[in-house]
């Protein structure tokens, strides 16, 4: 069976984030696949199922190398002194791209200073 074409806008080489993650990204982009997939035939659908199969593999590989990173990161700050600290809190403040991250931030500084301040 030849595979039908359909009318769609195509996809821009920069798409804009619209606020969504690269996870959402990627799980928006299988559930399209998922779709072309239900319409789709023969080998087609079993090149789909494969692209989808890779796709989660590697969002899962992904997953684990940043869990990885971040044991890493924990393990060095471990070992810092308090000056290596304060500069890359200030780094990681610099790095934030969104008011929500910000935020998020500032309540664990608040959370955090509460903790180490000797109550009156």
């Amino acid at each position: 069976m030849a595979a039908t074409k359909t009318a769609r806008k195509p996809a821009s080489k920069s798409a804009p984030s619209n606020g969504h993650t690269p996870e959402e990204h990627l799980r928006h982009a299988l559930d399209e696949l998922g779709k072309a997939r239900d319409r789709a035939s023969g080998d087609i659908r079993s090149g789909i199922d494969t692209a989808i199969e890779r796709t989660r593999d590697a969002m899962k590989h992904a997953g684990s190398d940043a869990q990885d990173q971040v044991s890493d990161w924990r393990r060095s700050l471990d070992k810092a002194g308090d000056d290596v600290r304060r500069e890359l809190g200030i780094l990681a403040v610099r790095a934030q791209s969104s008011p929500e991250a910000l935020k998020a931030m500032s309540a664990e500084i608040r959370k955090r200073k509460a903790q180490i301040t000797p109550s009156k």
